[in-house]
């Protein structure tokens, strides 16, 4: 009986540590389509179909409490009709001092902002070189060499393309998709993956004019199952591929051991 009542306990602890609380919420007149937080956590930006760019104050979660009502955040900055179609994607700097955006108008624009005023400064840098959609982004970042470079891909012609956000102007346009890109994803200042909707998930480094890996029906058979690539991340070591797909598959990939880990279905739907 000791044994039991002691299990039950530790699962009743487990459910207590594993629930998850409301903190605040936003609504807008149309879809949300991106979030990103700042990397120290404080901050997120909000992109909307509404053209609506928000940045928002990330509460203290030190001073919730748990059966609190959660209330909206508080909203920064706030540019209306920040572009001239929907914010399809958003992404910080690694340190936080520039903040991009991508949209249905084919444009994406990057700002600076000033930690201390928590305010967007300066003039706003509108980047043209995409004929389609720009569905995500991805900044490569290298500290020691104060190089700040932006990763961005999406519909037209699909390549993705590399700017240099000191000059605005881009370094490489990778091509090698055939379908839309949907997922851009980086984890150090010279590496970053891609998802497509040709069911292909590439990795390229900015110093080779190609593809370094991939994986696709072909290279690893029955690995993405003929489905869409809707979602791409690589954690921290650069070791695990996490994937999602059209047909609500979410895949891990060992990167290095070129090997499928495991297939799993957490949703009935497509995951974005």
């Amino acid at each position: 009986m000791n044994s039991i009542r002691s299990d039950t306990n530790m699962r009743e602890r487990d459910e207590e540590r594993s629930q998850f609380v409301a903190v605040t919420t936003i609504t807008d007149s149309q879809a949300i389509r991106s979030v990103d937080f700042h990397p120290d956590g404080n901050l997120f930006a909000v992109g909307s179909n509404s053209k609506t760019f928000r940045i928002c104050q990330y509460p203290q979660i030190s001073k919730l409490r748990h059966d609190q009502h959660f209330y909206p955040p508080s909203v920064l900055c706030k540019r209306t009709k920040h572009h001239r179609g929907s914010i399809y994607c958003t992404s910080w700097s690694a340190d936080g001092e520039l903040v991009a955006t991508g949209s249905n108008d084919k444009t994406i624009k990057y700002m600076r902002f000033n930690k201390d005023t928590n305010q967007l400064v300066g003039q706003e840098i509108e980047l043209n070189m995409h004929d389609g959609t720009v569905r995500d982004m991805c900044f490569l970042d290298n500290s020691s060499t104060k190089s700040r470079l932006l990763a961005s891909g999406g519909a037209g012609d699909c390549k993705i393309y590399v700017t240099d956000c000191v000059t605005s102007m881009p370094m490489h346009a990778f091509g090698g998709h055939s379908g839309h890109i949907s997922s851009l994803y980086s984890w150090n200042n010279t590496m970053f993956v891609s998802g497509s909707q040709d069911q292909t998930i590439r990795f390229w480094d900015i110093r080779v004019n190609e593809a370094v890996s991939s994986f696709d029906q072909e290279y690893k058979p029955g690995a993405l199952q003929k489905s869409p690539v809707t979602a791409v991340c690589v954690d921290p070591t650069g070791r695990l591929l996490v994937s999602g797909h059209a047909d609500s598959a979410c895949v891990l990939y060992d990167i290095r051991g070129n090997r499928l880990i495991q297939r799993f279905y957490p949703h009935s739907a497509e995951i974005r």
